[in-house]
């Protein structure tokens, strides 16, 4: 008599006297497979459920697995196995993140791939995708840019390279895939004096429309090179005299959130900026501990990123950056930071200054080092004395 295709098994629960089925089901070569629950109490519940299993196609063996079955629930952030089993390794991983890869296996992988089995894809393919993705149009008719195929093409290579680690694969077909060559747009810096002219006191009025809030955002990025989101997600507590402390960033998905890469920490502030800050929680209707200071629809919501980057360019523009050269030079709010990075480099130990940054590597510090011409002064001396 033949044995049914799967076999049925009870487990206890936490609960006393409490069992949950499982069932295994069997591959093509009568071999079982993995033991997955059926979330039932009963014996002919689970047979049910395992006989709608089998009905509804999506029992496989891990030799036919198609890529679509692999990708299920990947990238989601309570339910994917993989970005779970990161974050209880220790790694950061963010739910924006996981959101980005998300949208990019479902608009760009997926339609390629789904019903193709995990085993059958090669390099070959991953390649043909690559350069029909590169010419793909994007939703503004412009084809999408080598950054975003390299988004996809590494969303896919971590997916591939995972189903190596479980075994069903024993190569990934991505691995020898390179990414395509892009030219990212520098990020630029205000120079000394611009910089000077537009945190100068005396301008408040002029260019600032008198707005002391603004203002006072803006200072503390360029004297503490802080991200937006961390500006943003500043609370009373953390404001000290000579010293904020750097807990929180702020998501316009998820709301408050821990600092990027969890990088927590405690950066001194000049007395200029202790100042404006104190002052601008005096005057705040909202005093409790946890309330934000540049709190926007109410206290525990900042202002949004759109109005402080708009309230930013319209500064620029009173200084003489027009859009058009703001554009070119690729200024924006985040280019504080690396205002910042570039005037502390080489006057303090770099090891302190990823400290106060927040950043882990001595590459993120070249990488945020920007010089003007001013910088080079001692290169001039150097040249004026050895060629005069």
């Amino acid at each position: 008599m033949a044995h049914k295709p799967f076999n049925l098994y009870k487990r206890p629960t936490t609960k006393n006297n409490k069992f949950i089925y499982y069932v295994q089901f069997y591959d093509d070569y009568g071999n079982r497979l993995t033991a997955r629950t059926t979330g039932q109490t009963s014996k002919s519940a689970a047979e049910t459920w395992a006989i709608e299993q089998l009905k509804k196609g999506v029992i496989t063996s891990d030799k036919n697995i198609t890529f679509a079955q692999f990708a299920k629930d990947w990238w989601i952030w309570d339910k994917c196995p993989y970005v779970k089993g990161r974050i209880a390794r220790g790694a950061n991983i963010s739910r924006d993140y996981t959101d980005s890869m998300k949208s990019y296996l479902v608009r760009q992988i997926l339609p390629s791939f789904d019903n193709k089995k995990l085993q059958k894809i090669t390099p070959r393919m991953i390649e043909k995708w690559v350069m029909d993705l590169k010419d793909k149009p994007s939703k503004n008719g412009m084809p999408l840019s080598h950054t975003t195929v390299n988004h996809c093409l590494t969303c896919l290579k971590i997916m591939l390279k995972e189903a190596v680690r479980l075994e069903y694969l024993t190569k990934s077909p991505a691995d020898p895939i390179k990414q395509l060559r892009t030219r990212p747009k520098e990020k630029s810096i205000l120079t000394l004096e611009e910089a000077q002219e537009i945190l100068h006191e005396d301008n408040i009025n002029d260019i600032w429309d008198r707005d002391r809030r603004h203002y006072t955002i803006n200072l503390i990025a360029a004297s503490t090179g802080m991200r937006l989101g961390e500006v943003q997600a500043l609370q009373i507590q953390h404001v000290h005299e000579k010293y904020i402390s750097v807990m929180h960033s702020w998501s316009r998905k998820y709301g408050i959130k821990g600092a990027k890469w969890s990088s927590e920490r405690e950066v001194p502030i000049p007395s200029k900026t202790s100042d404006y800050l104190h002052e601008l929680i005096e005057l705040s209707p909202f005093q409790e501990p946890e309330d934000f200071i540049f709190f926007g629809k109410n206290a525990r919501t900042p202002i949004r990123n759109e109005i402080i980057t708009s309230k930013l360019y319209k500064a620029f523009e009173k200084i003489g950056i027009s859009p058009e050269n703001r554009r070119e030079r690729n200024i924006t709010f985040h280019s504080w930071r690396y205002f910042y990075n570039s005037l502390m480099r080489g006057k303090i130990h770099d090891s302190k200054l990823r400290q106060l940054t927040g950043h882990k590597t001595l590459i993120m510090t070249d990488h945020y080092t920007k010089f003007n011409i001013e910088d080079f002064q001692d290169v001039l001396q150097v040249q004026e004395n050895y060629f005069s």
